[in-house]
């Protein structure tokens, strides 16, 4: 693998790391400013979720690039239940 190529790959990853916790970071500011209790609540879950999957990719990429796959599979399992559970609270936010 040439240095481009490996740049763009850790470019990559450093996007799917640092996107969602971008925009989970704007929804959190966007959710403090809402006066209405209930849209402030549904926009911190939502940016929640985003706060996991962007701890999903990191668990991918010390599973997959730093091959640590004990402690890689350990985080994609904890974070896969937070992510679930997050889910789980979203959609009983919405109803």
């Amino acid at each position: 693998m040439d240095s481009t190529s490996q740049q763009r790959w850790l470019l990559g990853w450093k996007l799917a790391f640092f996107l969602p916790l971008g925009v989970a970071l704007a929804l959190t500011l966007i959710g403090r400013m809402k006066a209405d209790f209930h849209r402030q609540i549904e926009l911190t879950i939502v940016a929640n979720i985003f706060g996991t999957s962007s701890l999903v990719a990191q668990a991918t990429y010390w599973i997959v690039v730093r091959k640590w796959t004990r402690l890689g599979i350990a985080m994609l399992i904890f974070v896969s239940a937070v992510l679930g559970f997050g889910l789980h609270t979203l959609l009983r936010a919405v109803r």
